[in-house]
């Protein structure tokens, strides 16, 4: 908060404050501590909530404008174009401050600075005429959020006006900046849900399939020189550019986000089985396993040479570590929030019962429309193991609805309910359970996670003759710390159909905080991999390969 320091003192912000958008990141930081103060009621973080959140309003100019760079850049700078990106990311931290403390001193702060735009908007100002060219999508959503904190119906009209500048269709992903493009989808599908209104859904299904079709890479990453590719199945591992900058981490959760509200608007488990491909690989994938350092870019593969780190000195397989940010903080801030919000994510409801959409250790108490009250608590490894166990709980019987998501990876699972006998459940959508549940009554869901081979799409050039290996959610890499040989040689020695009985999963519970790795043949010896997730824990400047040639000379 260098910026708003220095503001609220009175001082000109120092040069390490001259980030692109710099504001947003501390916004985004703020509506991510919203949501863990939410949980955990932890003092400390409320405190300096609290301080950062006056600072903030102590930089709100009087017509309600807050911009800690201007000077020496001024308002509405076509050269930058973000003001109205970082104005929405202030509405969703106001939004998540409020709901999470019911304080209305932030919530107040972004209602005079929404005026302020609408009354720019209003008055002609210029730099609207380009916004649907230029401007970084992201306010849509933070305007309906600050719709529904305030009940002022001006703010959701203004999120419409501003959207409808952008038309949705397939034509987004010819080459726009994926982040923007997912951010606005994102703002058509909340929309939506706000309104019921069909011009918000329309195309939004066809563009979503093609994202994950065509332009989505195994870990669930998107993105190459962060903006969606102009032809369809062109994933590069890496790139021949400087920062091998392919799969941008914000990507990964703007899509999410996305991802998140198509569920919530048709219930359709295949949306959630993306958000757990992004969860357990690109998006852990870019945080170090002390959650100290982050990628901002995520090849899938690092065998060349490695200098020029994003954005300062340092070997390319070394994620940036604080204090030190890149130039651009959107990822590392975007990490915080979405860690903060995850949880939400876990759980959802209709009228009728609970969907459990990702499997972690935890609990849920919910209040149905229906009148029935679900109380689950989920005990499991995963995604390290397959077996999930959920107990009823509760004072008294409730009838209800369990839905629990069965991923599409698994090909073979197995149901047991208090009461009843086990039975075999298909993949790729959720298996119900209604009945009436006593508290104490429990369910056993049991996904077989035997390694697998994940093979190209035909269409996908760069990747042919190659394949991955997974175990469940994770996909596996190979790390050069881990081979007795250059990696550039290794051969996968394997016909994809004899995986599950020739790959031998280990765990290892001192590896890198615990982690099955998988034993694979290999034709110049065997191979060891590590979940995609946890690499470049252990070395600086160190290799890894997702993707490895495909041989089959030893058929036994």
């Amino acid at each position: 908060p260098r910026g708003f320091e220095a503001r609220a003192a009175g001082r000109e912000p120092g040069p390490e404050t001259r980030r692109l958008a710099a504001d947003s990141d501390l916004y985004k930081w703020m509506e991510g501590a919203a949501y863990t103060l939410a949980l955990t009621g932890d003092p400390a973080m409320g405190r300096e909530l609290e301080r950062i959140a006056g600072l903030v309003i102590a930089c709100q100019q009087k017509d309600g404008y807050i911009n800690t760079q201007t000077p020496p850049n001024r308002r509405f700078d076509p050269a930058i174009n973000h003001d109205l990106y970082t104005a929405g990311h202030f509405f969703e931290a106001a939004a998540a401050h409020y709901r999470a403390t019911g304080k209305r001193h932030l919530l107040d702060a972004a209602k005079r600075w929404a005026d302020y735009l609408i009354a720019e908007h209003r008055a002609g100002n210029p730099y609207f005429e380009t916004v649907a060219r230029k401007e970084h999508s992201e306010y849509e959503l933070g305007l309906l959020r600050l719709a529904r904190a305030t009940g002022d119906a001006r703010y959701l009209d203004f999120s419409k006006t501003l959207a409808r500048l952008i038309p949705v269709g397939r034509e987004l992903l010819a080459g726009r900046h994926a982040v923007r493009v997912n951010y606005l989808l994102t703002g058509y599908a909340d929309l939506f849900l706000e309104t019921g209104a069909e011009e918000w859904l329309r195309n939004l299904t066809a563009v979503w399939d093609e994202i994950v079709a065509t332009r989505s890479f195994v870990t669930g990453g998107v993105s190459v020189h962060e903006a969606y590719q102009k032809e369809p199945h062109w994933l590069p591992q890496s790139t021949d550019h400087p920062r091998r900058d392919i799969a941008e981490t914000c990507t990964s959760i703007s899509l999410a986000m996305f991802a998140w509200r198509l569920h919530s608007i048709t219930g359709d488990s295949r949306y959630f089985d993306q958000i757990e491909r992004i969860l357990y690989n690109h998006y852990l994938g870019a945080v170090s396993l002390d959650h100290l350092a982050t990628f901002y870019y995520n090849p899938l593969h690092m065998l060349a040479e490695t200098k020029g780190k994003t954005d300062h000195d340092g070997p390319l397989t070394r994620r940036t570590r604080l204090p030190e940010i890149h130039s651009t903080a959107c990822c590392v801030t975007n990490e915080w929030r979405f860690f903060g919000a995850l949880s939400e994510y876990l759980f959802s409801y209709d009228r009728d019962g609970l969907y459990v959409n990702l499997y972690t250790s935890g609990s849920v108490r919910q209040k149905l429309p229906s009148g029935a009250e679900a109380a689950v608590r989920v005990e499991t490894q995963y995604p390290h193991e397959g077996r999930i166990r959920l107990t009823i709980g509760g004072q008294e019987p409730q009838r209800f609805a369990l839905r629990l998501r069965v991923p599409a990876w698994c090909t073979s699972a197995r149901l047991r309910a208090a009461g009843g006998p086990p039975r075999a459940v298909a993949g790729g959508s959720y298996v119900v359970i209604e009945r009436e549940w006593k508290p104490g009554d429990w369910v056993i869901l049991d996904l077989d996670m035997p390694a697998r081979v994940i093979l190209p799409r035909p269409e996908e050039k760069e990747n042919a003759g190659q394949a991955v290996l997974a175990r469940g959610p994770l996909v596996y890499c190979l790390e050069q710390v881990d081979s007795k040989f250059p990696i550039a040689q290794a051969r996968l020695n394997l016909r994809p159909e004899d995986a599950a009985r020739r790959v031998k999963a280990r765990w290892r519970p001192s590896l890198l905080e615990g982690v099955y790795v998988l034993e694979a043949p290999g034709v110049a010896g065997p191979l060891t991999l590590v979940p995609f997730y946890a690499r470049a824990n252990r070395a600086e400047d160190n290799r890894w390969l997702t993707f490895l040639p495909l041989e089959t000379r030893d058929r036994q």
